[in-house]
């Protein structure tokens, strides 16, 4: 390959890497920053209210209508929901991946439209909605009064009026749902008062309907010749409580008139009492921001915060703002760590290069590589539409060390040429390249062709391979161009001639000159006299001891432990550096390679003389590899510290809200007094796993900041610190506590979300009895720590029985019975009034003292045709039994949700394969399970797919080597070493999480799995394991080209390429061993890829050295077997000794 033109071009060659870095810098600044990829799928809401209507009837009556119709659009995954005893209904539908959000809405709107006449008046009066929006919590943050000397509807709607709509209208906010109630109106009806005057409910909500509205009476003089022109206006609806109390009711025959405020007592209060908020023990109201599908996520919680900052300088004096959950905190967390470990790679892998190179000047061509292909490749992402997350920030920490690969390789060949003599660098470089250009161009290729099929995979886990793989792929390709055109050019400036001895000049040059030499000369000597001074006292070892100490202080974080041992590790730093540079080190380092090498010869040729030895270990490694990959614990995605903590608790049905507080005051309590809260947010009458009701409520739990924790204080430890405790104070209820899910969009937990369904349309009870038998058995399963559902169908509540026959006698209809006690029990939405400029409702309810017990029906009455009154009771019958608070279905069935989760020491893969071994022999004929949320997803994933793409990239290897080469036979001495590789990465991951399970480090250090790191990392190494394969090959062939025997060919291919490949390989290996002992932020998952990739670099480049050799003799005898060599009239100068030393 011709590259003469950039080495003697330096200027173009540098030309070309400034603008790409230039090019990457514009593309850095207009890069949108995510945690993830978009890999939530689109949802779609749809709620509605039925005031006062139970579960069953919410159920009956909203949610199967809206659901038989919804069922079936248009690219529609599946569909869950909910009714409650509180009279709310949603569901939840979840679209394709890809789906546009804004179609999936429309046609989720279509559908709805098509059931409203199906449903009742009450229903649509209030409306049903249809929204957009993700499962993911982006923002929660609370309105608190620290003083505690405003009441909770005064917070709640101050932040509803001044705080929440400022939050709806920034783009990308989904949804913002406060964990609080609107104003309103509350009209207090006294019963037996009403009974008196012959009053029912409807009475009062009619003489709203005709007193409290808008009207438009029109103009006076328009059009009649008048000077002026008069617009009629009418008072419109009430706003005060005083004018409600005067709303006519009726006219008594002795003419005087009923009032409202005669029946009933007005107050402006809260539309329902179903939640109250807490943060750190003060009054508060909490909202929760939902992301609209398809947004930027990171920038609207950063125009939230911002929002938020501006808005709490002017807040009423002893409010304040609490942001309970901040997704970004997380984020931006994650992302210093990965520049931190980023910048700790660089560093490493220039100690590695240098200390291989032995030269500055060197050591700088493939130093400059990195920022070149890193920086250049954030243009290419910013042009096909990537971000820039955690996952492409992994990539560039990987790519580290593989885009120096083909720097080095270019500096090792001009380093060789000019050991043959050459007393030109240009002329060198012109020549190394020639050699080189096509194997760079081969190693790229094969590189990239690794990621190809990775980019063709769908779902969740295709995200994650095509945002790793295409990352990977351009800073390899960038790598290249940099190898083909600055690296040489760099080379032919940079470099210098090798002395040879009696080495001599013909003209004496001019005294300027002679000067400036002998300048030169006397201050190399000085600089030579001072390191070798120091060398004397740094023996080689002392170097090498102190590089170490060094690289440990960076990956174990000890320049940040204080100024002292920071110091400390400079002065060793700087020694290092001193004594690396010594000729002492140099020829100590040389002279150790040169006898490694010459034992290495040895040992290949043994290798290759028990060829039977070579095929049985490569046998061996493919038989352990498919163990491994069959054994190995799967998972989708580790779950990290990401600071923030939610607990549910869930109490005895029918517990009231008074005796629900006070038990959460307790709980609240108990989370206060561990040292890692930060603070904490408890909100009542609602569950992020259960539902709404007294019974239920939920804690947000914010941890210090983690430079703030020790290792021991993370998320895993304070979870399970947090439920041992509970479970030991905490008598009277079921305390959960767990960590939000890794990937937004899913579920609230980062538990396994288990959906049982009866698809027999039977009992309640009799499917509880059959789920809590599952979940005993899962219990009992050591892959599992908990399976727990919060249904429960034995709230206490009352059946009514009409009796139809003495209401017909009676001259009252059912209807009127069933109408009277909603506008005394459940409420009636009668009206609406406006105030703050904002419209609220106007509630018709029996006030608390007429209503608390089954007493109370004694004193409602209802009218009959002849205006007469009759008590209630005497038409009904009423029976105590047992039902569920919440009805839940899954597409379309009776389903219950179980929370799941693994054991410590398991990952969810083994969970799911617990799950269904469990479900196969306890489940009966009718009943299953669905899995939702992330567990869904990774069930899907790791299945044939990911196999059929560790498939393709081996064709893709395969048959760019075979075009290569010109063979179908000679590329099988590639692959085959690469097993060896992926078997290291499995043998470290199993061993590490075999010490992560030992009992003292469980917490700590958590477990590894076959997850998407691990996944991507051997995507990785298939492609590295092939270019040193390749390498070793590439020479081989061509000294085989030159005459000499194939054994020889292979022996001495691997000798001239042993260098290159463990400078390549250990500077890659060094420089993730932050990843591998990471801690903190995304520990888990850097862990995972630096043990993954650390563990298949090292077993694969060992196991390689040896075997390939014998790969290649044994697959090139069968290649010229088939088809015989044809020798090449080359100049093979350079190899003149070798060929007259080992030719036939």
């Amino acid at each position: 390959m011709k590259l003469d033109k950039f080495i003697n071009r330096p200027v173009l060659s540098t030309v070309i890497s400034i603008l790409i870095v230039i090019l990457g810098a514009i593309g850095l600044a207009t890069l949108p920053i995510t945690q993830y990829p978009d890999i939530a799928p689109p949802t779609v809401s749809v709620r509605a209210t039925y005031t006062g209507a139970s579960a069953s009837t919410v159920l009956n009556s909203v949610i199967a209508p809206l659901e038989e119709q919804i069922n079936g659009v248009e690219n529609m995954m599946y569909m869950t929901s909910n009714a409650s005893n509180t009279g709310a209904g949603d569901i939840s539908i979840y679209f394709k991946q890809g789906t546009d959000p804004d179609m999936a809405a429309v046609n989720v709107q279509n559908r709805v439209s098509m059931a409203q006449g199906l449903l009742p008046a009450e229903v649509t009066k209030v409306g049903v909605t249809t929204q957009k929006r993700q499962t993911s919590m982006l923002v929660v943050f609370s309105l608190y009064d620290e003083t505690d000397t405003y009441t909770e509807a005064f917070i709640e709607n101050y932040a509803k009026i001044n705080l929440i709509p400022q939050v709806q209208r920034v783009p990308g906010v989904g949804d913002a749902s406060v964990m609080g109630q609107d104003y309103s109106m509350r009209i207090w009806l006294r019963p037996d008062v009403m009974a008196q005057y012959k009053l029912v409910p409807g009475d009062v909500s009619a003489a709203l309907a005709e007193q409290n509205v808008e009207a438009a009476p029109g103009q006076f003089g328009e059009r009649s010749n008048q000077t002026f022109q008069y617009t009629i206006r009418y008072k419109g609806r009430l706003q005060q409580p005083e004018e409600f109390e005067n709303i006519v009711i009726k006219s008594l025959p002795d003419g005087e008139v009923l009032r409202l405020n005669d029946i009933a007592e007005i107050q402006l209060d809260r539309l329902g009492y179903n939640f109250t908020n807490r943060v750190n023990g003060h009054k508060a109201v909490t909202c929760i921001v939902y992301q609209m599908a398809g947004t930027n996520a990171t920038q609207t919680i950063s125009d939230i915060q911002v929002l938020l900052d501006e808005a709490s300088k002017s807040l009423p004096a002893g409010l304040k703002i609490n942001v309970s959950m901040n997704a970004n905190d997380f984020l931006f967390a994650s992302i210093h760590e990965v520049l931190k470990t980023l910048i700790e790679a660089f560093i490493l892998v220039f100690i590695v290069v240098y200390i291989f190179l032995q030269d500055l000047r060197s050591t700088l061509i493939p130093t400059i590589a990195i920022p070149v292909a890193l920086i250049g490749t954030f243009f290419i992402l910013s042009l096909v539409g990537f971000s820039l997350n955690l996952l492409t920030l992994c990539a560039l920490v990987l790519a580290i060390a593989i885009v120096v690969d083909d720097a080095i390789v270019v500096v090792e060949g001009v380093h060789a040429k000019l050991d043959q003599g050459y007393t030109s660098a240009r002329l060198a470089s012109i020549d190394a390249m020639n050699e080189l250009g096509g194997a760079i161009v081969s190693i790229t290729l094969v590189m990239m062709a690794v990621f190809v099929p990775v980019s063709f995979m769908g779902g969740t886990a295709g995200t994650f391979y095509r945002q790793f793989g295409m990352t990977m792929a351009i800073a390899i390709g960038l790598s290249a161009l940099n190898a083909l055109t600055l690296s040489p050019a760099l080379c032919a400036v940079l470099l210098k001639p090798h002395k040879q001895e009696g080495e001599g000049s013909e003209e004496v040059p001019p005294l300027k000159e002679r000067m400036k030499t002998a300048y030169k000369a006397a201050h190399t000597t000085m600089i030579n006299r001072y390191t070798e001074a120091i060398g004397k006292m740094l023996h080689p070892g002392i170097t090498l001891t102190f590089t170490l100490v060094v690289i440990l202080g960076m990956i174990f974080g000890f320049f940040n432990i204080n100024p002292i041992v920071t110091a400390i590790l400079i002065l060793l730093s700087i020694l290092a550096l001193i004594g690396m540079s010594t000729k002492k080190f140099k020829n100590s380092f040389n002279d150790t390679y040169e006898s490694i090498l010459k034992r290495y010869k040895k040992r290949v040729l043994f290798f290759i003389q028990k060829k039977w030895l070579s095929m049985g270990l490569v046998v061996a490694s493919i038989v352990l590899l498919m163990f491994f990959m069959n054994t190995t614990p799967t998972g989708m995605v580790p779950n990290e510290d990401t600071g923030t903590l939610m607990g549910a608790v869930t109490l005895p049905p029918g517990t009231s809200q008074d005796r629900s507080e006070e038990i959460l005051a307790r709980v609240d309590s108990l989370i206060a007094a561990d040292p890692a809260v930060s603070s904490r947010t408890l909100i009542s009458g609602f569950s992020f796993i259960g539902g709404q009701g007294p019974s239920y409520g939920s804690f947000i739990i914010k941890l210090k900041d983690w430079d703030e924790r020790s290792m021991i204080q993370n998320s895993d430890v304070v979870v399970g610190s947090l439920y041992m405790r509970a479970q030991k104070i905490i008598k009277e209820a079921q305390v959960l506590f767990f960590a939000p899910p890794m990937i937004p969009g899913y579920s609230a937990s980062t538990d396994i979300e288990v959906n049982m369904q009866d698809k027999t349309g039977g009992d309640l009870n009799k499917f509880f009895d059959v789920v809590n038998d599952y979940t005993a058995a899962l219990e009992a399963r050591p892959e599992i720590n908990s399976a727990k559902t919060t249904f429960n169908p034995n709230f206490p509540q009352y059946m009514i029985d009409i009796d139809a026959a003495a209401c017909k006698k009676a001259g009252i209809s059912p209807s009127d019975i069933l109408t009277t006690m909603q506008g005394y029990y459940g409420g009636l939405y009668a009206s609406n009034f406006n105030r703050f400029g904002k419209m609220y409702r106007v509630m018709i309810q029996s006030d608390p003292l007429s209503r608390k017990n089954l007493e109370s029906l004694k004193n409602i009455k209802v009218r009959n045709n002849a205006g007469e009154m009759a008590p209630i009771s005497q038409f009904i019958t009423v029976d105590k039994v047992y039902g569920p608070d919440i009805i839940s279905r899954f597409n379309l069935y009776t389903s219950m949700k179980v929370m799941v989760a693994p054991a410590s020491g398991y990952t969810s893969g083994q969970a799911l394969a617990a799950l269904a071994e469990v479900a196969s022999q306890n489940l009966p004929t009718g009943y299953t399970y669905e899995l939702g949320g992330m567990a869904r997803e990774e069930a899907q994933s790791s299945g044939s797919a990911t196999g059929l793409i560790f498939i393709l990239c081996f064709v893709f290897v395969y048959l760019l080597l075979s075009a290569q080469y010109e063979s179908y036979i000679l590329p099988l001495a590639v692959l085959l070493s690469v097993p060896f590789g992926l078997l290291g990465s499995f043998l470290f991951v199993n061993g590490v999480s075999a010490i992560g399970n030992i009992s003292m480090l469980k917490m700590i250090l958590g477990t590894m799995s076959n997850n998407i790191y691990m996944q991507i990392a051997l995507i990785m190494l298939m492609g590295l394991l092939a270019k040193n394969a390749i390498l070793i090959v590439e020479f081989a062939l061509d000294r085989r080209k030159m005459g000499m025997s194939i054994t020889w060919a292979a022996v001495l291919g691997a000798g001239a390429r042993l260098r290159p490949i463990l400078m390549t390989s250990l500077a890659m290996v060094v420089g993730l061993l932050p990843l591998m002992f990471a801690f903190g932020v995304g520990a888990h998952g850097n862990r995972t890829l630096g043990t993954a990739s650390i563990g298949g670099m090292l077993i694969g480049m060992i196991c390689q050295i040896f075997i390939v050799p014998v790969l290649f003799v044994i697959f090139q005898y069968l290649q010229e077997k088939v088809k015989p060599m044809e020798w090449e009239d080359i100049d093979n100068t350079d190899a003149v000794t070798e060929i007259e030393q080992y030719a036939k």
